[in-house]
């Protein structure tokens, strides 16, 4: 009788231990992704291009033109664009339950940043805008496999452009 308690409590501590384990792991991958999120905001403040393609999942190639674009002179000084972002402040961030998101990545997220921009244009706009960020697990770290536009949040207005 004593083995058969010991062998269920066993097995019940491996259950529990088991179950719980993933809440750990996913509870790491939100703080890890919000502060990626922080990240890609402090880059776009600073202008740091450098660092901003490294938080995303990009080939060589694809980060060489995009830094290209962004570290070229007149591009910035269009102040249009990325480049016309002149404050941006993190809202919020929570994972996705919007099921057109939910399956395109490890990880997505819903991200309401306030934006103050010089210029607006389709993609950058004054007020509180809904992003989504979708992450993907790779072997060097969490990262950013695209950033959707979904619109300024608020007012019956949200846009759907992605």
């Amino acid at each position: 009788m004593k083995r058969a308690k010991f062998t269920l409590l066993t097995l019940l501590l491996l259950i529990v231990s088991v179950v719980n384990s993933k809440p750990t792991i996913l509870a790491y991958n939100n703080n890890k992704a919000e502060l990626i999120i922080n990240q890609y905001i402090d880059s776009i403040k600073s202008n740091k291009w450098d660092a901003y393609v490294e938080l995303f999942n990009y080939d060589e190639a694809t980060k060489n033109d995009l830094l290209s674009y962004l570290k070229d002179s007149k591009n910035q000084a269009k102040k249009e664009g990325i480049h016309g972002i002149k404050d941006i402040k993190l809202v919020s961030v929570e994972l996705t339950t919007d099921p057109e998101f939910i399956s395109k990545g490890d990880y997505v997220y819903d991200v309401l940043l306030d934006m103050k921009v010089n210029k607006t244009s389709e993609f950058y706009m004054n007020g509180v805008t809904r992003h989504v960020f979708v992450f993907r697990m790779r072997g060097d770290g969490l990262k950013i496999e695209t950033v959707y536009f979904r619109g300024l949040v608020g007012k019956g207005n949200e846009q759907t452009a992605s």
